[in-house]
């Protein structure tokens, strides 16, 4: 009879911890982009980038016009995931939430944009990457080890 208490009782802790703990809440994937631009992207001048989770027919949908409204906005809608300004030919890094299921489209406000003012990265988006910015156009490699 003792043997059978035990044993309840230790069900019972048991089944009452494991129920009682709080699961931590899922953090958001993050994507860390090395921007580099080259000191004669726009033709020198700093310009805008705004990186948000799209579809392709999204993308393809997207007018300059449209782009350049959300950096002008106040608020931004939920899938835009960064606004930023580029400085040619200066580095940075920029960390933001990675796209989990859409593409992360970027877009750069070029003062005179031609046909490669944005790029899109489909998935599987990797979480760390290098962003090579040329003269109106842009690349992307994985991150390498030096900035």
């Amino acid at each position: 009879m003792c043997q059978w208490k035990i044993v309840f009782v230790v069900i019972l802790a048991l089944f009452t911890t494991g129920c009682s703990s709080k699961k931590l809440p899922l953090l958001p994937l993050k994507m860390l982009v090395e921007v580099r631009p080259d000191p004669s992207a726009n033709n020198g001048q700093s310009f805008w980038m705004v990186i948000k989770e799209v579809d392709e027919n999204e993308f393809a949908d997207d007018t300059y016009e449209a782009i350049e409204s959300i950096v002008t906005s106040d608020t931004w809608g939920p899938d835009v995931l960064m606004v930023c300004a580029v400085v040619p030919g200066q580095r940075h890094r920029v960390t933001t939430t990675r796209p989990t299921y859409r593409h992360a489209g970027f877009y750069f406000l070029f003062t005179n944009p031609h046909e490669y003012w944005k790029f899109l990265k489909r998935q599987p988006v990797s979480s760390k990457f290098t962003l090579h910015i040329e003269p109106y156009k842009a690349s992307v490699t994985p991150l390498g080890s030096t900035f």
